[in-house]
């Protein structure tokens, strides 16, 4: 698909961080919102198990969406890689289940890479919380796990004076009072680490070092490697191995891996690592036999391709469906969904608040989700909007890239909320 060449502009909103006091309802207004959409939809879906591919093409005009509005898009996108902004890019955006753009821009490697192809397999870094997040809410609906629990009761390493009031929910809100980083070894020695368990150790004898748990927000890897070490501990077998089962492999994730192993035949189709900023990128990793990561990181480890991260979000959007069964509780959606906290993230979503529920990112205003989503730190990104049953996944390899609010703003202006043109 070509789109016409045309030049846009964004702003950028900003957002102060500071504790929001809403109640569950505003989640659960969200879900029965849905129960319409996921009933019709999923009488066509039990009949369409491994739909291949999962969202038709259709042409935008069907599902309402302008060439216009996609050709703005496009050359917005074509334009951080001509500025050198990012290395380069896939775009996926599906409207009604349907897939209405999906482009690629630019390059795997600075100047001298190959043409980026479509599917390509992405580190999704902290897009990995999600999805570590929807498995806890897994044992929660099975009731292995509640949401006050004390980790103490799972990790030897929380149970001292400064771990031992932390609990699950801390966790799954970037609440626990745990840094984003430290002075310690971890940061200093991490190659001597070989399991998730050592860097939740880590955490648990450091302990909170912000505030109290439970106090404040602050997001921090720290909490969801501790979540993985938690998961694998009460589960009884590797945390990733389950992800894998009851995650990837139940919404069709073929293409979605926890860690990067020798012999796996997807590894062509993962994408370098690049690293700088506007003109001045490079490329400091891409496979050559050995993983970035040598164990699974459930905080920022993971690796998807826009179509399989577009799976997950749907579930989502279905209200915690998928081909007709229920993964994930409308409990479980309601936890996800509700706001907890205002966050300091930047936002190209004018009038919206940016706020944090249990490990994902949530755009409203009065406590009423209009939008939802993650983000990685290699500068990918997925949004989906319940009310325009829209999805859009723009993912790149470019970390230090400065381009989301500003194509934000766009989607937000053209696709999800586009405003109107007033006429004589």
């Amino acid at each position: 698909m070509k789109f016409k060449i045309m030049r846009c502009l964004a702003t950028v909103l900003t957002v102060n961080g500071v504790l929001l006091t809403l109640a569950s309802v505003n989640a659960f207004e969200f879900i029965q919102s849905q129960e319409r959409v996921v009933e019709l939809k999923s009488i066509a879906a039990t009949d369409e198990k491994s739909q291949d591919p999962p969202f038709p093409q259709s042409q935008p005009e069907r599902e309402g969406v302008s060439h216009g509005a996609l050709n703005r898009l496009d050359e917005l996108v074509a334009g951080f890689v001509d500025a050198e902004e990012i290395v380069g890019a896939e775009l996926l955006v599906i409207k009604n289940r349907r897939t209405v753009m999906h482009a690629v821009y630019g390059r795997d490697a600075p100047k001298v890479g190959q043409p980026l192809a479509k599917n390509t397999i992405f580190s999704i870094r902290s897009m990995t919380k999600p999805l570590a997040g929807v498995m806890a809410q897994i044992l929660i609906d099975e009731r292995v796990l509640k949401l006050t629990d004390p980790v103490s009761t799972y990790l030897e390493s929380f149970d001292n004076e400064r771990s031992r009031e932390i609990t699950l929910e801390h966790l799954l809100t970037h609440r626990s009072g745990l840094p984003m980083k430290s002075a310690g070894r971890l940061w200093s020695d991490y190659s001597s680490y070989h399991h998730i368990g050592q860097v939740a150790d880590y955490w648990g004898e450091l302990g909170p070092q912000l505030f109290e748990p439970g106090e404040q927000y602050h997001y921090a890897d720290a909490n969801v490697d501790t979540l993985g070490a938690l998961i694998e501990r009460v589960a009884g077998q590797p945390a990733e191995e389950l992800i894998e089962e009851r995650v990837f492999r139940t919404l069709g994730m073929s293409d979605s891996m926890t860690l990067l192993r020798v012999g796996d035949p997807r590894l062509g189709r993962v994408a370098g690592k690049n690293a700088g900023g506007k003109g001045r990128w490079r490329q400091f990793w891409r496979w050559r036999g050995k993983p970035y990561f040598s164990f699974p990181m459930f905080a920022q480890g993971f690796y998807s391709t826009t179509v399989d991260y577009a799976r997950f979000m749907q579930m989502i959007l279905d209200g915690g469906a998928f081909n007709g069964k229920q993964i994930l509780s409308k409990a479980a959606i309601s936890r996800i969904l509700t706001p907890v906290s205002q966050t300091p993230m930047p936002t190209g979503f004018a009038g919206l608040n940016s706020s944090y529920g249990q490990l994902m990112h949530l755009y409203e205003k009065k406590g009423r989700i209009v939008a939802f989503g993650h983000s990685g730190s290699d500068a990918t990104y997925a949004w989906a909007w319940p009310d325009q049953d829209l999805m859009v996944l723009y993912f790149t390899q470019s970390r230090g890239s400065a381009t989301m609010s500003r194509i934000e703003a766009v989607i937000d202006s053209l696709l999800a909320r586009p405003i109107p043109v007033k006429t004589n």
